[in-house]
This record gives C-alpha cells, sequence and structure tokens, in this order.
C-alpha cells in the first residue's frame, strides 16, 4: 500500500486544535480510497485485513472498509476506487498520537505496508470530524448496510444538520452521524457541507427500513435550507472495533 498520511506538516496545528474538539466529544475519521489489485477480491482484502494484529499503541478505536454497491458520483466524473477505508478516533489528540507510533513503527521496520499485494490505497488522506446523531447499540454483523449522503449547508450549521441527521435516522430505525471536512478533500468553503452517515444492524434492516421509507415518504420542510444529494449504498466489512 501507498504511504496513507503525512503527519508532520499538520502535526502542530493539529495538537494546536485537538483539545476544543475533546471536550466537544467531536471524534476524527481518517479516510482512504483504495483499489484491488488484480487477481485478489473484496473478500481477500478483508481477510488480509482482519488477520492484523491490531495493538493499543497504533490502533483506531474502530475500522470498516466500505464496498461500493450503489454510488453517486458527481456529472462527469468516474469512480475510481473500489473501497474507501473509515480510521476513527475518540480525538484529534488520539489520532495523532497512534499515527505518530504508527510511523514510528514503520521507520524501524522494512517500511511494506499491510495491504501490499492485496490492494493499494491513496496517498492523500481526508479527515474530516464526526459528530453523533441517532444512536444505537453498535451492529454485531460483520456485514452491515451504510448509506451515505452529501448536503450543502446553505448558511445553516454543522448543528442544524446534526439535528436533521437524528430525525432522519430515527425514522429509518439506524444510527446516524454527520462528518465535516476538516483536512483535504475537495476545495470549498469551510462550514458549507457535510456528509451525512446511516449505519443499519444488518441488510436485512436496511431493505425493511426502505421499504417503510417508501411507503411514507418525508415531506420537505420550506424552512430548512439544508439540500442533500442522492444517497449512496455501501456493503461495510467491520474489521477492528475496540472492545
Amino acid at each position: 500500500m501507498k504511504s496513507s498520511i503525512t503527519i508532520t506538516a499538520l502535526l502542530v496545528l493539529l495538537l494546536g486544535t485537538s483539545s476544543a474538539f475533546a471536550q466537544t466529544d467531536v471524534r476524527s475519521v481518517r479516510s482512504l480510497a483504495c483499489t484491488i489489485n488484480e487477481g485478489y477480491t473484496m473478500a481477500d482484502v478483508v481477510e488480509t485485513a482482519r488477520a492484523f494484529e491490531w495493538s493499543d499503541e497504533t490502533s483506531p478505536r474502530f475500522v470498516a472498509f466500505r464496498s461500493k454497491v450503489a454510488v453517486s458520483r458527481p456529472a462527469n466524473r468516474s469512480i475510481e476506487f473500489d473501497f474507501i477505508a473509515d480510521f476513527v478516533y475518540p480525538s484529534y489528540a488520539d489520532m495523532v498520537d497512534k499515527r505518530g507510533a504508527f510511523l514510528r513503527r514503520q521507520a524501524e521496520s522494512d517500511g511494506r505496508r499491510a495491504l501490499d499485494g492485496v490492494a493499494t490505497c491513496s496517498d492523500n488522506v481526508l479527515m474530516r470530524s464526526a459528530r453523533t446523531a441517532a444512536q444505537l447499540p453498535p451492529s454485531d454483523e460483520p456485514l452491515t448496510a451504510v448509506t451515505t449522503i452529501s448536503c450543502e449547508l446553505n448558511g445553516a450549521t454543522v448543528a442544524d444538520a446534526v439535528a436533521l441527521a437524528t430525525g432522519f435516522g430515527e425514522n429509518l430505525g439506524s444510527s446516524s452521524a454527520v462528518l465535516s471536512p476538516a483536512f483535504g478533500g475537495q476545495q470549498r468553503p469551510i462550514g458549507s457541507s457535510v456528509q451525512m452517515f446511516f449505519f443499519f444492524q444488518s441488510f436485512p434492516d436496511f431493505g425493511a427500513s426502505r421499504d417503510r421509507l417508501e411507503q411514507n415518504l418525508p415531506t420537505r420542510d420550506p424552512q430548512n435550507p439544508i439540500s442533500c444529494s442522492v444517497p449512496s449504498l455501501w456493503a461495510s466489512y467491520r474489521i477492528h472495533r475496540d472492545n
């Protein structure tokens, strides 16, 4: 796998802001776009990643690989990846500490990445701040359905988006979270957009939830300026979760 992130250039900035994020219980999420190498499948990738030694010194709190099922995309743009690797940390301070330990450990080894051979991930990482919306107990299923929706705030706040995702998640019977850009990704004005995540307990739960939604389609609130695009559906493989 290619190098996933260069911490050095961001270290001082992150350390300067991490305490504020931690106080508001905002999690840090690192995401990488990855392609499966020729001759391998998603099953090979998942098996390889689940076999890692996830040490307390370097591991995120939660890791999932999202494989495309029905993913929307901007007009005139192709999708140039097979799956997204999401690494969730309880805070930016924890992320910086764990990534620093990982890079130090890597420098003392041969420098190879653990997914070498089965998948290749981008050099450039997307870092986002995650805020919990609707809450349910985490699924025990190793493979679950996740939907994502990209939204423009149009003058609304991230807190407004969290309130919207909370109500929508409760109606769907799913947990939900709102992720806002922190570093990397497409250039856009700060505070202009978010992505909502809806986590289902299983694929059957997703199917039943979608049927209920189609029978009771919500009406748009004209007072709400937030506008969202067509959602994407993913197969989410749980790779690692702290006990």
